[in-house]
């Protein structure tokens, strides 16, 4: 054997040894995470953020997989689809083994290309737990997209039963015309069909709709008496609407999707008064963070005691993640199956065997069993219904 040979294979084997050393750092298991932690949907993305952080937390303190500890790699993308899609080639690039917290239909969309090659090649990687209900990015499947929570027919299937509960027969309806929008408005189109009713009023809303234009189409929909005003809309244009509505007399009963629930949540620095969207009802796709009797929410709050309560603050003066929101849970549950789809991989952990074993196993998370099956989404996953408080607090 050459020098130079017998200089390379005692490289390789000191370099063997000193990695199986007492004390050696194994090589870290990258998730990758892109999400707006700045922009209009910054409350959701650093939410989503703080619970991806508690999760790998959490998992490092028991062990991480096989001696290996997790390690989140967290990108901004502002709820640019673009940016998402770019922020997911970076990843991948940097070795993440799975991605989680995209949010919104747009944004899920652009990053599923990116995992699944065209020419009908195995995709990339998998997608855990996408926050958007968006049900053409789920029927058919997306090549390995994996989805935790409930799409949006499974929210307006709630929603119409609870407004139904309430005694509401007059129903108004303005969607977004966009994948959540358009999946929104054709469930609740059907869940009135269901009960034998008719909306005094279904309209949709372009995408680059001026506030101006929300506020004549909501004028529109007031003229004609509702009693309940359903809004399939994004945050933005949700809050023109409530705006405009509120201005003048129109509906009792106003309601969104999740999605834009958690940015209309909370309080702007500085602001007095009852908040504006007081009495909103919300659609929620995790159970509420604060009610401890769900085993997953109190194992969830025991992580916040252990491994701290405050997220980061956002670039450009973004709010700080807020401990204790829906969407800090549900990325801690979208990490927490991603944790245990390693470990079921062991030594093997690595890409391919989560997209393996992702869509073949039955994840026991407490109180919440998750089995994607071929679909690659729960078939009975979690839906309840919050109102917003003059606080800014989403309550049960």
């Amino acid at each position: 054997m050459g020098r130079g040979r017998v200089f390379h294979a005692l490289a390789a084997l000191l370099l063997t040894l000193a990695a199986a050393a007492p004390g050696a750092r194994a090589q870290p298991l990258a998730i990758g995470l892109t999400a707006p932690l700045t922009g209009p949907d910054a409350a959701y993305g650093l939410g989503l953020r703080h619970g991806a952080q508690l999760a790998v937390a959490r998992a490092n303190a028991s062990g991480g997989v096989a001696g290996r500890p997790l390690e989140l790699l967290a990108l901004d993308d502002g709820g640019d689809p673009q940016r998402a899609a770019a922020n997911a080639r970076q990843l991948l690039a940097r070795g993440a083994v799975a991605l989680t917290g995209v949010h919104g239909a747009s944004a899920t969309a652009a990053v599923a290309e990116v995992l699944a090659p065209t020419g009908g090649e195995p995709p990339r990687a998998a997608l855990v737990g996408p926050a958007t209900g968006a049900e053409p990015l789920r029927d058919p499947p997306r090549p390995g997209v994996f989805h935790l929570r409930a799409g949006v027919a499974e929210e307006a299937s709630a929603a119409l039963l609870h407004l139904d509960t309430l005694g509401v027969s007059r129903y108004a309806l303005i969607a977004r015309a966009d994948a959540h929008g358009e999946s929104g408005r054709e469930r609740v189109l059907f869940e009135l069909t269901r009960i034998a009713t008719r909306p005094v009023a279904s309209e949709r809303l372009a995408e680059r709709a001026t506030p101006a234009e929300v506020g004549r189409l909501v004028d529109q929909v007031c003229a004609l008496r509702p009693e309940a005003v359903i809004l399939a809309l994004d945050a933005v244009q949700a809050r023109a609407a409530l705006a405009a509505a509120h201005a003048q007399p129109c509906a009792t009963h106003y309601l969104v999707f999740s999605e834009a629930g958690a940015a209309l949540a909370g309080r702007p620095p500085g602001s007095i008064g009852p908040h504006p969207q007081a009495g909103l009802l919300v659609t929620q796709v995790v159970p509420h963070p604060g009610n401890a009797l769900h085993p997953l929410v109190a194992e969830y709050q025991r992580a916040l005691l252990v491994h701290g309560t405050a997220g980061a603050p956002g670039a450009s003066g973004a709010p700080a993640a807020t401990p204790g929101s829906h969407a800090s849970l549900e990325a801690y549950a979208a990490t927490q199956v991603i944790h245990e789809a390693l470990r079921a991989c062991g030594r093997e952990a690595g890409r391919a065997c989560l997209l393996q074993v992702l869509p073949t196993r039955t994840f026991e998370l407490p109180g919440l069993k998750v089995q994607f099956g071929p679909a690659q989404r729960q078939p009975r996953p979690f839906v309840e219904i919050t109102l917003l408080d003059g606080a800014g607090r989403l309550r049960r």
